[in-house]
């Protein structure tokens, strides 16, 4: 019995350094450039002035905003919009003050 238990955890423990060997890397390309963030934070401030101008929706602002921003961007050949999009985190900005509380 205790040679099944050996086996069986030095069968895990392959398992598992295989596991951690084969595993990709984060992708350090994915960092942006100093100029990718002042663009996307451009765009971004423009875009939500724009979605509060037109009083969109506060359910439906995430996604006018996230579009404009996508069309915002595309005229720009250098910028890699799809990168700037996953490695931005919109949760992480400020919250924008909301004119009537709820």
């Amino acid at each position: 019995m205790p040679q099944v238990a050996a086996r069986s955890f030095v069968t895990m423990t392959a398992a598992l350094l295989v596991g951690i060997v084969f595993m990709p890397a984060p992708a350090d390309a994915a960092k942006l450039t100093k100029a990718e963030k002042v663009a996307w934070n451009r765009a971004n401030v423009s875009c939500k002035a724009e979605a509060k101008g037109k009083k969109v929706k506060w359910l439906q602002r995430r996604k006018f905003v996230r579009g404009c921003i996508v069309e915002t961007l595309k005229g720009y050949p250098n910028i890699n919009v799809e990168k700037i999009m996953k490695e931005m985190d919109t949760g992480r900005l400020p919250a924008t003050l909301v004119d009537s509380p709820i």
